[in-house]
């Protein structure tokens, strides 16, 4: 998700936000020059990072708040474009955090739910949100267009809770759906796959499936 395209120079960093400062508040201002993939900051912090779509939206947004008078919660912050080297090291920064936060499921049994019948314009989220009414959802393997995917919970009993509420057939993206527990092989299988992606992953292996902008 919001993974960066080909194209350099679509960071701008700030610094000297005020103190309630929310990330809704930075996208909304960059957001005037140009399409934002995604803004960096947590509340409470001063400083942090906006990333756009295209160069020319960074470019744009820099010129205009370089200039100053935008205040951001009762401050005005100072806005600078990355350079190459800077961006790269990002890039690679926000790489890791990613890698981490999609850590290797724990070999703990009864976690993983399939489902298959989805529209064609079911989202992540929408499978998210649907399952977040059962449990705690740790993360969601499905791409958009596709029929099927995997979900993995926080616990057995929430993955548990899900398939009895889910199993009437919810409906995704228009279409009602088929759920069942993932288990035995198949099971040690989709966790071995997974990571096996997460190693590759980490050691920078640029092999696999070659998927482009997006």
């Amino acid at each position: 998700g919001g993974g960066f395209g080909e194209e350099k120079g679509v960071v701008l960093a700030f610094e000297g936000v005020g103190p309630g400062a929310q990330r809704e508040d930075l996208k909304a201002l960059a957001s005037r020059w140009g399409e934002v993939r995604f803004v960096d900051f947590n509340r409470g912090d001063s400083d942090g990072f906006v990333r756009f779509a295209a160069a020319g939206g960074a470019k744009a947004a820099l010129e205009a708040l370089a200039a100053g008078g935008e205040e951001v919660s009762g401050a005005t912050p100072q806005w600078r474009l990355l350079d190459a080297a800077e961006e790269e090291a990002y890039k690679q920064r926000v790489q890791e955090r990613n890698a981490a936060r999609n850590a290797p499921p724990p070999l703990e049994k009864g976690l993983l739910l399939r489902f298959e019948g989805a529209g064609a314009d079911t989202d992540r989220e929408q499978v998210s949100a649907l399952c977040g009414e059962w449990g705690t959802v740790d993360f969601v393997d499905y791409s958009r267009g596709d029929a099927s995917g995997t979900v993995r919970f926080r616990s057995p009993a929430d993955a548990k809770a899900a398939l009895d509420g889910l199993g009437g057939g919810a409906e995704l993206g228009g279409e009602a759906t088929a759920w069942r527990q993932v288990e035995g092989e198949e099971e040690e299988a989709y966790v071995a796959a997974v990571r096996e992606k997460m190693a590759a992953r980490k050691g920078g292996g640029k092999g696999g499936k070659g998927k482009g902008k997006g």
